[in-house]
């Protein structure tokens, strides 16, 4: 008789009930999910501990920063003469919102006199400026004449290099109020040239120039321009030069400048004008003053080189 041949896995005991083979395999993933969920829960717990503050909105600034302007007031109302439009150049300084600054108005005043006032409102405008400039971009100027001179204001919008939505009121024996647009106006620098026509005999010069205007202002509320210019074919004049030191009365604000030049043999050649916002060019007028071209005056357009 065959007895049956009983076999036993090494990998087991009889009566163990458990596999070294499957504990083998299995252990070492479960101790990993172990391992992970005990660092999960650390860091849980360090995350609640002490939950971080929101982070604050930041505060608005301003979008304007320190210029030279060209500001157009219209007068509406006025005991003067409503409808008049006053130019006026303006060099705002902007520190953290709050603004200074130094203006002229850029016309003649008619020495003429009504029952309320001579000369119009803003002959006695102060050009001391001073105000705000808002979060919002909105900006508030102010300036006061002293002895009962009219007291200025004036607000709008700031926006890139434009002024808009603006008012302006002008208060005291010379009453005026309206509105006021502005642009920002490029610095004079850089190389220029044209043609330039003679008023008296019609005919055209070449010329040409190279300007620098100085980033501060002189005591009198102007930029300083130094600078070169040649003519060509030109009678009695070659190269002018702007000399130093700059006259009181040359230099730039807002868009209009005036440059007192003089030549190799003494005789002055005046150049003033206008520049566009955006710098690329200048409208001009000239005037020789001594020599053979004494009084002789004519006018032109230079651009940007």
């Amino acid at each position: 008789m065959t007895l049956p041949l009983r076999l036993h896995s090494r990998s087991s005991r009889p009566g163990s009930g458990v596999s070294r083979t499957a504990c083998s395999s299995s252990w070492p993933r479960v101790a990993s999910i172990l391992c992970l969920l005990i660092v999960g829960v650390a860091l849980l717990a360090g995350c609640g501990s002490s939950p971080k503050a929101p982070t604050p909105a930041p505060t608005p600034t301003p979008q304007y920063n320190s210029g030279n302007w060209e500001f157009t007031f219209k007068v509406v109302t006025s005991n003067w003469q409503p409808g008049e439009i006053v130019p006026m150049g303006a060099y705002l300084s902007d520190l953290q919102g709050v603004e200074t600054g130094t203006a002229a108005v850029q016309m003649a005043f008619p020495q003429i006199c009504n029952a309320q006032c001579c000369s119009g409102p803003f002959a006695q405008f102060n050009n001391a400026l001073s105000g705000t400039l808002t979060s919002a971009d909105v900006l508030n100027l102010a300036s006061s004449v002293p002895d009962g001179g009219p007291a200025f204001t004036m607000n709008g919008m700031m926006s890139g290099e434009t002024f808009s939505d603006g008012s302006f009121n002008l208060t005291g024996s010379c009453t005026a109020a309206g509105t006021v647009t502005g642009v920002e106006i490029a610095t004079l620098n850089g190389s220029y040239a044209g043609t330039l026509t003679s008023q008296d005999t019609g005919k055209s010069y070449s010329f040409s120039t190279t300007l620098a205007q100085s980033s501060a202002l002189s005591t009198r509320g102007l930029f300083p321009v130094t600078g070169t210019g040649t003519l060509t074919a030109y009678p009695c004049l070659t190269t002018v030069t702007v000399p130093t030191p700059v006259a009181n009365y040359s230099g730039m604000l807002g868009d209009e400048f005036n440059l007192a030049m003089t030549g190799a043999n003494g005789a002055q050649f005046d150049l003033s004008g206008t520049l566009s916002a955006d710098g690329e060019t200048i409208t001009v007028t000239y005037s020789a003053i001594g020599g053979s071209c004494a009084n002789d005056i004519g006018s032109g357009t230079l651009t940007l080189q």
